[in-house]
């Protein structure tokens, strides 16, 4: 690397070429003693106010024979001196199914002389303040450490923590987290005087250590003492209280949803973090990193966001969208990118039990920009939409918004060009009861709608077809059906539904009437006409209408990627936001469960691996002396649902091919097949367990099997092919081109082979989009503050635990019904992304060396009086090249493990007496 005195040199009367300013440099740099690796930045400190140096030594004979759980002495505070807030905030929530273990305390853990530990930095200077009586030895310590000496005026650790009034987490009979103190010991119990006052007797085992006052509401978790669950809690929850919704965990950003507007976005903050002269924790933040070292090592990244649904997530995509084109702006593709998120909130969102804008498929934005870091382009890929939200529903829920915005806001010319009606007088849109959403104007959200359609360059004609096809479906829904027979044939009513759903697929009545009553079924060179029964023909009209949806939507999305294409010829790299749904728990669970919670497993191990496995086998691979990290490791479970053939999904494939399996057949064959996988437990009733890295989660087999095999018969097809309007024949047509390229038969019986099932097409999907994904993952991390959207308050009985992620500690746990929100922003540690830009500035340098030494050796040969052999002194430089090289990776190396010492020489200090900074 040459140095700055090198490069600053002012230009001699002979200009030197970059090699040979490069090649004394080397010589230089070989007649001189080796460096000494490179200077680190300063480490970055709490922003609290700073503890005293001077650290008293912990008395003698204090020991801990296992290291099963971390001990760290910190200060408190007299409980009725308590701050407010911590007063409303103690009680925090804890597993009810799973006993704290032991990792705290013990009456046979004591201190011996040999042992050489230290006391927390804070602990003096709080008895300092408070005019305490401190137990400790002869300050014969020094500020690295403390040995132990003289008689401990304590014998245990209990007695220690009681004595020095140290804080600590207690679980309560309520399955909360109580803050308080250890008021006394007796017969192995300990009394803990609880913030509110209460006394509590409990065993050391339910207790975990607090931290410091100091460090209370830190921005960043890895900056704790402890990171046990409720300490991490409490630090989110403190945060939130003040409005800071955003708090780093090292790489992770985590988000708690305010469910509120705060002050934290527009155009002033974003020139703050484009400035740098903000660095709060944020999301303009992760995108700002993510920019610069998309520009920085033209490499491109990925911000992966994911959680629970109404944790924030499409917001946080759009925040960060709109961070990113505010960089990259000047270009006019900035607005059209933000504007796809309007078209696709309307067509894809929906209104859940619990939350109003639920995303209702997934989606992966890669952003394109040029050498400058302009904006040139994007590309939106989608993929598992919800179809049977189209037709049905829980009640108290909403079908997709679109439906409810063109029927409120659609002008009178269009409505009666659709023959348009209120959303009530459709059968799709009220057989929920919920047909408004408290605060939202559909009216004004078309017309917003309209806007984005214009702005994406989508033609008026184009539209008009869009709405077309919604109001066909609409009417679709209010075609009905009576009995004709004992056995339960039907036939269509001709109604208002069948009249005005075949005007707008452009189709005959008797038409539509043929494909919803009727089955052609081919019996040699003969066909037969089969009438349907009931719930048959309701079947078949349902299909058919989601079908057209899905279609639809996906033919939209090809829309939105034609228009944001046209600038791409100018792409150089891309950022893309992996916005997918969050894992999922409700009192009855489907398919449609299955399959997110599928997705969620693969992004926890695509997470796992990125964050955690690469950088261990990294400092294996130097020989960097590392502690192994303890994380949740998901792989069992994506096991259960890949592995061949015995797999959750390859099962239910096999089992959707048999025409006479039924759902409870498929819940018997898995019992049968799977009863010995740990993560898989068989119930009664059609139903099973897993266990997935979240949480247990039970599921109903009804409607698996029909939903997977997604079928749509030959009849339907033939009519969408026969229709005069162009978006059904093009969806006939799309449907035929699938069903072809997997088989040579004919489309006749494209029922059969029409398309792959549900959860194969998912799974490429997911891997397709896995691709996309670069290893330099953004992280971030977001959470609901509240089970009930209406209230912008932390509920701590509803809230999560919450894992966090460091070098040292990784606890990633989930409650089984309220998995946290995770918005995952790529960039390792950040000592080692520094040290893999050098490896990369390398590469670069060491092409740049023999293109010039080439030329260099070209040139000197051609001078007059030369002797040169070009090709020997182009080996002679590469040789001294080589030499260099080998030199420059030891040296690298060992910067890595200086790098890595000084990362951890600090989080060592922390433990001391407690044994680990957390606990499961």
């Amino acid at each position: 690397m040459l140095s700055a005195a090198t490069v600053m040199a002012p230009a001699a009367a002979t200009q030197k070429s970059s090699l040979e300013v490069l090649l004394e440099t080397i010589k230089k740099r070989d007649e001189q003693p080796k460096d000494a690796p490179p200077a680190l930045p300063a480490r970055p400190t709490c922003r609290g106010r700073l503890p005293t140096t001077r650290r008293p030594s912990l008395p003698a004979g204090f020991k801990l024979e296992n290291d099963m759980a971390t001990v760290v002495a910190m200060e408190t505070v007299p409980v009725d001196k308590k701050p407010d807030v911590e007063k409303e905030i103690s009680g925090l929530e804890t597993k009810e199914d799973k006993p704290v273990k032991g990792h705290i305390f013990g009456t046979k853990r004591k201190f011996h002389n040999s042992e050489v530990l230290e006391e927390s930095p804070y602990v003096e200077s709080f008895h300092e303040r408070k005019g305490t009586t401190v137990c400790k030895d002869p300050p014969s310590v020094s500020s690295a450490s403390a040995k132990m000496n003289g008689k401990p005026a304590c014998t245990d650790v209990m007695d220690y923590v009681r004595q020095k009034k140290l804080r600590v987490w207690c679980s309560s009979p309520n399955a909360k987290w109580e803050l308080g103190q250890i008021k006394s010991i007796s017969g192995g119990d300990a009394e803990i005087l609880l913030a509110d006052g209460k006394v509590l007797t409990i065993s050391p085992e339910m207790l975990l250590p607090a931290n410091p006052d100091v460090l209370d509401g830190v921005d960043d978790l890895i900056q704790m003492s402890y990171l046990n669950e409720p300490s991490v809690l409490y630090n989110l929850q403190l945060r939130y209280s003040r409005d800071l919704i955003y708090t780093k965990a090292g790489p992770v950003l985590i988000a708690v949803n305010p469910l509120k507007e705060v002050p934290l976005y527009g155009k002033t903050s974003i020139m703050q973090y484009k400035k740098k002269t903000k660095d709060d924790p944020h999301v303009y933040a992760v995108a700002d990193l993510a920019f610069n070292e998309m520009l920085r090592d033209c490499i491109n990244q990925s911000i992966i966001i994911s959680g629970e649904s109404g944790a924030g997530k499409t917001e946080t995509a759009k925040i960060a969208m709109q961070y990113l084109a505010a960089l990259g702006g000047a270009s006019g593709m900035e607005s059209e990118v933000l504007q796809t998120n309007v078209i696709l909130e309307a067509l894809g969102n929906a209104k859940t039990s619990r939350n109003d804008n639920s995303s209702r498929f997934g989606k992966l934005i890669e952003i394109y920009f040029s050498e400058t870091g302009k904006m040139c382009g994007a590309k939106i890929q989608t993929f598992l939409l919800e179809k049977s939200r189209v037709v049905q529903r829980a009640q108290g829920e909403r079908s997709y918004h679109i439906f409810y915005q063109l029927c409120s806001g659609a002008p009178p010319f269009l409505k009666k060009k659709l023959f348009l009606k209120s959303a009530n007088d459709y059968n799709y849109l009220k057989q929920s009861n919920c047909l408004r959403i408290d605060g939202v104007n559909d009216s004004n959200k078309f017309t917003a709608l309209v806007d984005a359609l214009d702005t994406i360059q989508i033609s008026k004609e184009d539209q008009m077809k869009l709405f077309s096809m919604l109001a066909a479906v609409l009417w679709m829904g209010n075609i009905s059906f009576s009995v004709i027979d004992t056995e339960n044939h039907v036939e269509v009513v001709s109604n208002e539904g069948l009249a005005t759903a075949a005007k707008l697929l452009g189709c005959t009545s008797n038409q539509l009437v043929t494909a919803m009553s009727t089955r052609k079924i081919r019996a040699g060179n003969d066909s037969i006409i089969k009438k349907l029964t009931l719930p048959q023909a309701i079947d078949a009209r349902d299909a058919l209408a989601k079908s057209i949806y899905a279609h639809l939507f996906d033919w939209v999305v090809e829309q939105i990627n034609h228009s944001l294409g046209t600038g791409r010829q100018c792409t150089w790299r891309s950022i893309s936001i992996l916005d997918i749904y969050g894992f999922e728990c409700f009192n009855k669970n489907g398919f449609e469960q299955f399959c997110i919670n599928y997705a969620n497993e693969r992004l926890q191990q695509h997470f796992n691996r990125h964050l955690f496995k690469l950088q261990q086998e990294e400092y294996l691979e130097d020989g960097i002396d590392w502690a192994p990290v303890e994380f949740v490791d998901n792989t069992d479970c994506l096991s259960l649902f890949e592995k061949k053939p015995l797999g959750l999904l390859s099962l239910l494939d096999e089992e959707s091919t048999f025409p006479k399996a039924t759902d409870l057949s498929f819940a018997n064959k898995l019992k049968q097949q799977l009863s010995g996988n740990s993560c898989f437990k068989g119930e009664q009733e059609g139903t099973f367990k897993i266990c997935h890295y979240a949480g247990e989660v039970t599921y109903d087999t009804s409607g698996f099997l029909e939903k997977n095999r997604d079928p749509l018969h030959s009849d339907s097809i033939q009519l969408l092919s026969s229709c005069k309007c162009e978006l059904p024949k093009h969806f006939a047509s799309v449907m035929v081109a699938d069903s072809q390229n997997k088989s040579s038969q004919s489309w006749h019986s494209v029922v059969d082979t029409q398309k792959q099932s549900v959860v194969t097409k998912f799974k490429l999907s997911l891997v397709a989009a896995k691709k996309s994904l670069v290893s330099d993952d953004m992280a971030t991390r977001t959470a609901r503050s509240d089970f009930t959207p209406a209230h912008a308050q932390y509920n701590s009985e509803d809230t999560l635990s919450t894992g966090t992620h460091t070098p040292e500690v990784i606890e990633s746990r989930h409650h089984n019904h309220h998995p946290e929100a995770k918005v995952s922003a790529g960039n390792s540690d950040r000592r080692v992304n520094a040290v893999n830009h050098l490896e990369k500035e390398f590469e670069d340098r060491r092409q740049v060396f023999e293109d010039d030494a080439g030329f260099l050796v070209a040139v000197k040969s051609g001078q007059v009086g030369s002797n040169m052999n070009p090709d020997e002194e182009l080996r002679k430089l590469k040789d001294r090249f080589a030499t260099w090289k080998k030199d420059y990776k030891s040296r690298l190396k060992e910067t890595k493990v200086n790098l890595q010492k000084v990362g951890t020489h600090d989080e060592k200090s922390r433990k001391r007496w407690w044994g680990k900074k957390s606990s499961k």
